[in-house]
């Protein structure tokens, strides 16, 4: 080519002044953000005589009108060629927003494109259009050339021939936002002589109109996601806020997609810690399939992985919502066909993305719709009660660790150094003996006969009130390796999952091992040693009956006074453990559970529960 870029770029703009008199160009990506924020800026920050785009002058009225009905998402749509052409006034894309740009600053709009379909070689593949938001628009082109460079075709020749003439025609400084794949054909037109150009014949054009887009579609049919779309409205009509870099979005969209979660659930907190690894994870996705933004498919993914299927639902959710419902029939499409209205079914395809999008299915596991969940609060039988059994055995191996924890952090369990005298003892200690070395002393370690011994451990998640944790009891051992189980916690029915299956989560539970018949503390009238709290209740049940001295007593914080007061009364002695020293996301598939409508629903409730 011999027109040279770098001499004539800045930014976003190439200054094309030596081929055409008083003509810049914004070349673009159609229906990415970066793109449509360089065009949008480049409309505004200077004053144009006309701004021109790739669009046929015959859907003009159409298309602008769907513009000027922002934020709702309509699109100018006709048939030609046996097909149904859709052209949205997307949010995110360049043309609706410098169209908008010209309309607000009342500056000539030109349509300078052929009427003809588009087809592959108008959206041919390019690398991430997220990298222009970094290097300009100009740069962007430059690191594209070889890929466009191998789309020469007559067609695209004659085409770019025609607008290259209507360019010509338009007087002042104009702005001309174009496509990326017209554009090595565009400044080689531009800078040779005018040739006689072929007459433009494309099929005819029939029904065009102006129709609203049915917001559940919007992904099939704008460039970014619909969320995406929403928020970029939002922040541009206030003049004080920033687009966010294009990295930021993931994260906005696992942000709502939580909002939506714990408003549904009431049984699982999702920690944000959580959010961060699902970000990373779903860019760490995008790279191995060689782009900077992740796609839908791999934020699915990444929250699939981190936080369950339930979340990764909310994210699909989040990512398609588009909050602005059009009045009247609206626009149906789908990956290949679209509807309107009562019309037949035909295929689509859009005028400026020609080349259809690649979508795949993704089984998700999905909280159950309220009318099934009702039926299955329905169906409950209150007297066939059971646990999980993977349940049971992750909160007996953490009974053992705290046990553990408790024992190493007892003073009387730790080991003494001596100076040597007349026996080494339990072994040499030599970091003492070094410390002392200049004393001339040999010192030994000693550990203690007896260890401390602990039948009881009380896990303290949270000492909230009987509102948030009305479901109290106890729960006795189905066989010998089990504790038995006093706890209080979250309304099980108020989150079914699953036929015969209830969530529910932890506000504190207390372990007795080996497992013996205790009363339910919960029903006791009055409450044991004034206990007033189910807090205090839990800590008082279990010092009552436990067999040994020590009490292991597992929280964020010591326990209170009130709570050492009770432990004294019962004759006990709580050692506290602090949960810090345990992973949060461990603490929280510890702290839900679930309850089973009896034991046969043990051989469903894997497909329900989720780990």
């Amino acid at each position: 080519m011999d027109f040279d870029l770098e001499t004539h770029a800045s930014g976003d703009l190439l200054d094309l002044g030596s081929l055409c008199p008083g003509l810049f160009l914004v070349p673009v990506v159609h229906g990415s953000l970066p793109f449509a924020e360089a065009a949008r800026r480049a409309a505004l920050d200077q004053r144009w005589d006309a701004i021109a785009i790739d669009l046929p002058d015959q859907v003009r009225e159409e298309f602008l009108e769907a513009v000027v009905r922002l934020p709702e998402i309509w699109a100018a749509t006709w048939l030609q060629d046996g097909r149904r052409w859709v052209l949205p006034a997307d949010p995110c894309g360049a043309a609706t927003l410098v169209a908008r740009a010209a309309l607000q600053e009342r500056i000539p709009l030109v349509f300078v494109d052929d009427a003809s379909p588009t087809d592959e070689r108008d959206d041919p593949t390019l690398p991430d259009p997220a990298a222009a938001e970094s290097i300009g628009a100009a740069d962007y082109l430059g690191i594209s050339l070889p890929f466009l460079d191998r789309h020469t075709d007559q067609d695209l020749s004659d085409r770019s021939a025609r607008i290259a003439a209507r360019l010509r025609r338009v007087s002042g400084k104009t702005l001309f936002v174009c496509r990326m794949a017209l554009v090595p054909h565009l400044l080689r037109e531009l800078a040779s002589p005018p040739r006689s150009i072929p007459a433009e014949g494309y099929p005819q054009i029939t029904d065009l109109e102006t129709v609203p887009v049915d917001p559940r579609h919007l992904a099939f049919c704008i460039g970014e996601w619909p969320f995406v779309a929403q928020e970029a409205e939002r922040i541009r009509r206030d003049p004080f806020a920033e687009m966010p870099p294009h990295r930021a979005w993931t994260m906005r969209v696992l942000s709502a997609a939580r909002r939506r979660h714990l408003d549904r659930r009431r049984a699982r907190f999702l920690p944000v810690h959580e959010l961060r690894s699902a970000d990373r994870f779903a860019h760490r996705l995008a790279r191995l399939s060689g782009h900077h933004q992740p796609s839908m498919w791999d934020l699915v993914q990444a929250a699939r992985g981190c936080s369950g299927d339930s979340f990764a639902a909310a994210v699909l959710e989040a990512a398609r919502h588009h909050g602005h419902l059009p009045e009247g029939p609206a626009l149906k499409l789908g990956p290949a066909n679209s509807r309107l209205d009562d019309g037949p079914v035909m295929p689509w395809t859009h005028r400026l993305s020609p080349v259809p999008g690649h979508w795949t299915t993704v089984q998700l596991r999905k909280d159950p719709p309220p009318e099934e969940a009702m039926r299955w609060i329905r169906e409950w039988k209150p007297a066939s009660l059971c646990s999980h059994l993977p349940e049971d055995l992750a909160i007996e191996h953490f009974n053992q660790e705290l046990r553990d924890r408790a024992r190493s952090s007892s003073p009387s369990s730790q080991a003494r150094s001596l100076p040597f005298e007349s026996s080494l003892l339990d072994g040499l200690d030599l970091r003492e003996t070094i410390r002392h070395f200049w004393k001339g002393e040999i010192w030994v370690r000693e550990f203690p006969p007896r260890t401390l011994k602990l039948d009881t451990v009380v896990i303290a998640f949270d000492d909230g009130g009987s509102d948030r944790y009305p479901h109290q009891g106890t729960w006795y051992a189905e066989h010998a390796n089990e504790s038995t189980l006093l706890f209080y916690a979250t309304d099980p029915g108020m989150d079914p999952i699953g036929p015969g299956i209830l969530r529910c989560r932890y506000g504190g539970l207390a372990l007795l091992f080996p497992p013996r018949a205790v009363p339910d503390v919960f029903a006791m009238r009055p409450r044991p040693l004034d206990a007033r709290t189910p807090l205090e209740t839990l800590v008082a049940g279990a010092c009552l009956y436990s067999k040994e001295k020590a009490v292991v007593f597992a929280s964020w914080d010591p326990p209170s006074l009130a709570l050492s007061r009770i432990a004294h009364e019962a004759g006990k002695r709580l050692v506290h453990v602090k949960l810090a020293g345990f992973s949060a996301r461990t603490l929280e598939k510890l702290r839900t559970f679930h309850v089973l409508n009896g034991k046969e629903v043990r051989g469903w409730a894997d497909r329900f529960i989720q780990g």
